[in-house]
């Protein structure tokens, strides 16, 4: 039920075997092989385990050759100590404490934190997350929140978990909280105003995966549009207006909040240079005015406010 994989008394590779053995097949790059420190404990539920993950700054890399032989499988990644980068099917997130992240093991991705970090992870197999949402590869690489909300409540319950792992509640109790937990994480997952949803249909799911993969690969271009997104993806725009009409928001609607979204993550990271002409028309806005206005009703500031508050202060003399 419970397995530690610990690098003290072990030698520098096998930290790599135990990353193997507790999730997938990586390419690891380490800081200092001969300094690293690393310790991952493991709770078996059944259907998915819970792992407490704890080790020196290091980046991992899944690269097209891991993604073949292994059974379809996600990692949910909550990082409690420090920030993790990640990037997959094109998207990057920067996931903070407080937030949570998933990943796939069919594709390619990089995942990396630069300081001694602490995290629990779930591990569960695809196909019981599809049951619930779908196709669940459109939910990765975004951040989501663990503080507030259903995700709040889904982090909650994943700490009285970890918590009751350590007692022998027996396997159909522990099948129980594994299936509790997917259902609080495919919830929390639901709400998120990012993420596309759709009826259980494959094939649905399946155009809304595309028709979402080439939204934000042209989301800075202000031509973009319900017409050149219905023939990008080979639909209708009557099919794809359909496609929308259980997501509870239309595709007009859909593109200007991820532009705002990526707008205000943009505005998170902008330097002294930046300007919010540029960050407009960056998120495929082309009026300036229309942004602002879009931006304030949205976030309750002015990107004006919020790119002088992302600036460093400059020390007087």
């Amino acid at each position: 039920m419970h397995k530690r994989f610990c690098t003290r008394e072990h030698e520098p590779g096998y930290w790599r075997e135990a990353i193997a053995n507790a999730y997938f097949d990586l390419q690891l790059s380490f800081g200092d092989e001969h300094r690293f420190d690393g310790q991952i404990d493991i709770w078996d539920l059944g259907t998915v385990e819970l792992s407490l993950l704890q080790s020196s700054a290091l980046a991992y890399r899944r690269l097209r050759q891991h993604c073949r032989a292994q059974e379809r499988q996600m990692l949910v990644t909550m990082p409690f100590q420090s920030q993790v980068e990640f990037t997959q099917l094109g998207r990057s997130t920067r996931c903070a404490p407080g937030q949570f992240l998933l990943e796939s093991s069919e594709e390619p991705y990089d995942f990396g934190h630069g300081q001694d970090n602490a995290m629990w992870v779930l591990k569960l197999p695809v196909a019981a997350l599809k049951a619930r949402i779908g196709e669940p590869s459109r939910f990765c690489a975004r951040q989501y929140d663990s503080l507030q909300g259903l995700g709040r409540l889904f982090h909650d319950y994943l700490q009285l978990v970890a918590r009751h792992c350590r007692a022998d509640h027996g396997s159909h109790v522990r099948s129980l909280m594994a299936s509790q937990l997917i259902d609080l994480l495919a919830l929390s997952l639901q709400q998120h105003p990012d993420a596309l949803q759709s009826s259980h249909s494959a094939v649905r799911d399946a155009h809304l995966a595309r028709i979402e993969a080439h939204v934000h690969r042209h989301l800075s271009d202000p031509a973009l549009s319900p017409q050149s997104i219905a023939q990008a993806s080979g639909i209708s725009l009557r099919y794809l207006h359909q496609l929308f009409e259980d997501t509870g928001q239309s595709v007009a609607q859909w593109i200007r909040e991820l532009r705002l979204q990526s707008a205000h993550e943009a505005l998170s990271r902008a330097n002294g240079q930046t300007t919010v002409a540029q960050i407009a028309y960056g998120a495929g806005f082309g009026d300036q005015a229309q942004f602002s206005h879009a931006f304030r009703k949205k976030f309750g500031h002015a990107p004006s406010e919020m790119l002088r508050s992302s600036r460093p202060a400059r020390s007087g003399k």
